[in-house]
């Protein structure tokens, strides 16, 4: 965990000065699919992002309405490299994500892992027409997390076993499809793809074994073929406020056609100053293929997930 804590404080602070130097050679300008530089040799690229690390901490002593020690951290880094050149646009973004909490006394403070998020997103795009609106693309998204994850389910005796319900790689998941993009303003683009391939990836076997993640058991993958839809928006509300949100669609033609999975992230920031930033996170996601058990009394079948995360730390935007 340390090791995680630490590339994280390495990765916002290098990417800083990275696109600071960037700018100081290239001076570009935003850019999405739809707005690019002038096409000259030293404006083809564009870098830019944001990071933030948001801490949060109680301590009680002698507390007669009663509390728990807690520290907890999160953090996340956002970064984009876009390329134009004549008709020819490639997109690119890092979503990173991780935070946790320590709850009790430090000599036995229980870790509770809040959030964990790798993402990787390119996409070619080629213009279809002289107005920058539509594109011929072939896109390709990955996503998995960092650490394990546990539950802790307690015995009658008190004692607690916990075992792994996920870890890296386990489950992973990449979508790669050729389709069409429509962007009619630089902070929005929508992709629509006839012919994606979803594959979902379990490494580690036990979980393989239980049939995780909509795996056939026994085996680490699983092949899906259908329609893919995403939608990414990102846009200032205010002079200080952002919305960042991704909606991602899909069914698959041969098993379940119709059953359509969801995967619906929002990011919204409030910006104080440059470092001082407020941040509210929420994903929802659904998918027929992955059975859930809410209760123990109650059998698993797929469930409507939700993750909610507000934090106040600090936050630096660069371009």
């Amino acid at each position: 965990m340390k090791k995680i804590i630490l590339f994280f404080l390495i990765v916002i602070l290098t990417k800083g000065i990275l696109a600071q130097e960037i700018q100081k050679v290239a001076k570009a300008k935003d850019i999405a699919l739809t707005d690019a530089p002038a096409d000259t040799s030293t404006k083809h690229w564009n870098l830019n992002g944001s990071g933030s690390i948001q801490f949060s901490q109680a301590s009680f002593s002698n507390w007669a309405s009663g509390g728990q020690n807690s520290l907890g951290l999160i953090a996340w880094l956002n970064f984009m490299a876009n390329y134009r050149n004549g008709k020819h646009v490639w997109a690119n973004n890092i979503d990173l994500g991780y935070g946790f909490n320590l709850l009790g006394k430090a000599s036995e403070a229980k870790f509770n892992k809040t959030n964990d998020k790798i993402e990787l997103t390119t996409a070619y795009g080629y213009e279809l027409h002289k107005n920058r609106k539509w594109y011929f693309t072939v896109l390709a998204n990955f996503r998995t997390q960092f650490d394990a994850a546990y539950n802790y389910p307690a015995d009658s005796s008190g004692s607690s076993n916990f075992r792994i319900i996920s870890k890296f790689m386990a489950p992973g998941y990449l979508v790669a499809g050729i389709g069409i993009t429509y962007a009619p303003a630089k902070w929005f683009y929508l992709y629509v793809s006839p012919s994606s391939g979803r594959f979902t990836f379990v490494t580690d076997q036990l979980l393989a074994d239980s049939g995780a993640f909509g795996v056939e058991r026994g085996k680490n993958f699983r092949g899906e073929f259908g329609p893919y839809l995403r939608a990414d928006l990102n846009k200032d509300l205010a002079k200080n406020i952002n919305i960042t949100s991704t909606l991602e669609l899909f069914t698959d033609y041969i098993h379940g056609f119709g059953n359509i999975d969801v995967n619906w992230s929002l990011l919204l920031s409030l910006k104080v100053n440059k470092w001082l930033a407020a941040s509210i996170q929420t994903q929802l996601i659904y998918d027929d293929d992955v059975m859930i058990q809410s209760e123990p009394t109650e059998p698993a079948g797929p469930r409507t997930q939700f993750k909610e995360l507000l934090g106040v730390g600090l936050t630096y935007k660069f371009k």
